[in-house]
């Protein structure tokens, strides 16, 4: 499935190349338009459902989670942070800094929470340049399909003079490597002149796996959870 941290940026991306034809540099508060990046298509259509092996791991695994991270506050508290505002699919993407080594099968880095704080999915992302297959069936039971890349790209969060929180997600600046500065982002006209940046982080490109740690009539690895609503 694709991974909800992606379609935010996409999102965002788009929602920018609107904002940007009629707001001032000063103002803007979204990334520059990207017009190279398609929005993809959003859809419920069910995907085929767990086989047995994979709905076995999945419950496993959403006992234990549900159990460690039933709330943002509970994830606050074992060092997830929120990346991502909430997003139309009634999720926001919160991480905890890990990768590769660090993440297993009760340490997903991703987890998402709707819009009451409740935990309702999750992502485990490997960094592609660090491992060149994803993890086999012996350490996740699923489909080699279930699988999908992520392209490298970035999030950041600023506030501005009134206390407003803004979380962004963008393209990879020129030559980005690494977490970007906030005079890299104001250049680039992604952060406004009276913003302070609260944190950058550069995305490489991964391995992602996702799926529903709640019931959805639509399958765990389906897009959308019909059940979950923004």
């Amino acid at each position: 499935m694709p991974s909800r941290i992606f379609a935010g940026v996409l999102v965002t991306l788009v929602a920018a190349s609107l904002i940007a034809a009629r707001a001032s540099d000063a103002q803007a508060a979204s990334p520059a338009p990207m017009s190279h990046m398609a929005m993809p298509s959003a859809s419920s259509t069910p995907v085929p459902k767990p086989d047995a092996a994979e709905a076995a791991f999945i419950a496993d695994v959403t006992k234990v989670l549900q159990e460690r991270y039933a709330t943002t506050g509970a994830a606050k508290a074992a060092g997830y942070f929120q990346m991502t505002r909430l997003e139309d699919d009634g999720t926001a993407i919160w991480f905890n800094g890990k990768w590769d080594d660090d993440v297993s099968k009760y340490d997903p880095n991703f987890l998402w929470y709707d819009k009451n704080g409740k935990l309702v999915g999750l992502d485990y992302q490997y960094r592609v340049s660090t491992n060149p297959k994803p993890p086999g069936p012996e350490v996740y039971p699923v489909m080699a399909s279930r699988w999908s890349t992520i392209d490298a790209h970035m999030h950041f969060a600023y506030t501005l003079p009134n206390g407003t929180v803004k979380r962004r997600g963008a393209a990879l600046l020129p030559d980005e490597t690494g977490d970007p500065t906030a005079a890299q982002l104001r250049a680039a006209k992604l952060l406004p002149a009276n913003a302070t940046l609260l944190w950058a982080h550069y995305h490489p490109k991964s391995w992602d796996l996702g799926f529903w740690l709640v019931p959805n009539p639509n399958g765990a690895f389906a897009d959308l959870n019909p059940l979950v609503k923004p």
